[in-house]
């Protein structure tokens, strides 16, 4: 079988191409997140409304703590996995930058840390699970790449980062600040999986990876048979992309020809005789 290079040049367009599945995105919200805040004696989160990049009315959370010595949390509602094992948290944020803060913050940080726990029901409280590192998962420490400066320009960050492996039915973020002069202005939870496609006259359901690597097993067009005993496979990426070609292919059925690489049809013969036919 070969390609022309429209072929080719398709082929490659169709498999760089992925399909993401939102868990949640405070964007989109338009009450209040009811997050908990931690300690809830004495809050130092505080969420308000404020408008993002677009000038769209949106959720925040802040914070600048007068105790920059204390640790303050601030957890998310449970957030179901989908059957995901890995997803990806897109965090929009402002740090201050602590040279121009007052002198009383004395421990002043620029950066915030990041936290998941799973679960396979939502239990979560005020108390439960202990506000520390394990039973939470660390993620990473997030710096900014912009710090705000007074008087100057008001220039936010975004950060993207994976999480997982996840094998619960859902979890939690949470979010630790100490020291740290900052507002979270978004955060967005998704997934990406292989969206269907046809290449090879073989047909692959939409999947979604589990591991670096996820086979999907394909089925021939109509009018089509395998070249082999096996049925056709492809391999979707972690990042929700095709990676290369079908394993093995399909061929058109004898008195079918090719069109493009998606199905197969009568051939121009037999088409013909069918109409004469249809005509006595």
């Amino acid at each position: 079988m070969s390609f022309s290079s429209d072929d080719v040049l398709q082929l490659l367009v169709n498999l760089s191409v992925s399909l993401t599945e939102v868990l949640m995105n405070t964007k989109l919200e338009t009450s209040d997140l009811r997050w908990t805040i931690y300690p809830s004696s004495d809050p130092e989160w505080e969420e308000m409304s404020g408008l993002d990049e677009e000038g769209n009315s949106v959720r925040t959370f802040q914070i600048c703590p007068g105790d920059t010595s204390v640790s303050h949390w601030l957890r998310t509602r449970f957030i179901p996995r989908r059957g995901a094992t890995q997803v990806y948290v897109e965090i929009r944020f402002t740090v201050m930058e602590c040279s121009a803060m007052p002198s009383s913050f004395r421990t002043c940080k620029e950066t915030f840390n990041l936290y998941y726990y799973q679960s396979d029901e939502d239990t979560a409280s005020s108390t439960h699970p202990a506000w520390m590192e394990n039973p939470y998962s660390k993620v990473d420490t997030v710096a900014a790449d912009f710090l705000l400066r007074r008087g100057g320009e008001k220039k936010s960050n975004v950060k993207t980062m994976r999480v997982g492996p996840l094998s619960k039915k859902g979890f939690y973020l949470a979010f630790q600040a100490q020291g740290a002069c900052m507002a979270l202005l978004s955060v967005r939870v998704f997934f990406k999986k292989c969206p269907a496609v046809t290449r090879a006259f073989s047909s692959f359901p939409e999947t979604l990876p589990h591991s670096l690597v996820q086979q999907a097993v394909g089925v021939c067009v109509p009018n089509s048979a395998p070249t082999g005993q096996a049925p056709p496979t492809m391999f979707c990426g972690e990042d929700g992309q095709w990676v290369g070609p079908p394993s093995s292919s399909c061929v058109c059925k004898p008195g079918f020809e090719p069109v493009d690489s998606d199905h197969c049809r009568v051939t121009s013969a037999d088409q013909a005789e069918l109409v004469l036919l249809s005509c006595l």
